[in-house]
């Protein structure tokens, strides 16, 4: 459908505009035919941007170098960093929370050279001013090894992890949103055969890309595996994201195809896609 470098996430906001991550830039996606669309670039500067995030009219954008971007959602945002993390390996995948705290997974491997930090951070903000970080925490550190994607549904923040002891590659825990904002005991749902990227909801179903194996696979909200396309049908995908109205119907889901990291130029991935029918 369009060609992103390295992409990396997806985010519809509420009225169905819809934006990507990837290895260089944050693009607003704009459909222009059936299988065509507008790719618009919002930041200044490149960045290796992961996770995306919606809240008060802003969008925010993590990037690998530990900065957060954040942008008024105008008719063309403009993504400037807002924030420099600290203590982070790799800021990546994105949630909000319910009183409008941002939840970032450090993960799952370093980004700057570093040390692996698996952790999810809390970011909260000046109530006057969504561009303004008033506080980092963290949020979560054990049992996580390698968080990457999170999503939230209700009270309960879902992520994507593996396991060293025992092995595991993929792994998709929850954890409530105890009343105080603390976390709450976590559960391990679900075991898959591949690495994990990202997750998102299809309804109050889980929708995960399994990125070694080229899958994307559909979840119970207890774990139990739904349905999955076929191994090796993309490239490595990193994220995907069920199609909201008025540019996509529900049955067009939305994957970017990352391909090989750090390749942000060849045929291979470096690919926004539409998967149809799925029913939602």
């Amino acid at each position: 459908m369009a060609a992103v470098p390295d992409a990396e996430n997806l985010l519809f906001t509420p009225d169905g505009r819809l934006f990507v991550s990837g290895g260089t830039n944050v693009y607003e996606v704009v459909r222009t035919g059936d299988t065509t669309v507008e790719l618009t670039a919002l930041s200044a500067t490149d960045c290796n941007f992961t996770g995306l995030a919606y809240r008060r009219e802003t969008l925010y954008a993590s990037c690998a170098s530990g900065e957060l971007y954040a942008g008024s959602l105008t008719g063309t945002p403009a993504l400037t960093s807002i924030y420099q993390y600290t203590d982070t390996a790799l800021p990546n995948g994105m949630a909000t929370g319910a009183d409008g705290s941002l939840y970032i997974a450090d993960g799952p491997l370093p980004g700057n050279g570093g040390l692996p930090s698996p952790k999810i951070l809390r970011l909260q903000f000046d109530e006057q001013n969504p561009l303004q970080v008033i506080e980092q925490s963290t949020w979560l550190e054990a049992p996580l090894a390698f968080p990457n994607g999170l999503v939230r549904l209700g009270d309960t923040l879902f992520v994507t992890d593996g396991e060293v002891i025992p092995p595991a590659l993929g792994v998709v825990r929850a954890i409530r949103i105890l009343a105080d904002g603390s976390a709450g005991e976590v559960t391990t749902i679900a075991t898959l055969d591949g690495v994990l990227d990202d997750l998102s909801l299809a309804g109050s179903d889980l929708v995960v890309t399994e990125f070694s194996t080229g899958r994307v696979v559909r979840l119970a909200p207890d774990g139990r595996q739904l349905s999955a396309t076929d191994a090796g049908g993309f490239a490595f995908p990193s994220s995907v994201i069920v199609g909201q109205a008025p540019m996509f119907l529900p049955g067009e889901w939305l994957v970017t195809e990352k391909g090989l990291i750090g390749d942000t130029t060849s045929a291979f991935g470096n690919q926004l896609t539409v998967l149809r029918p799925l029913t939602p």
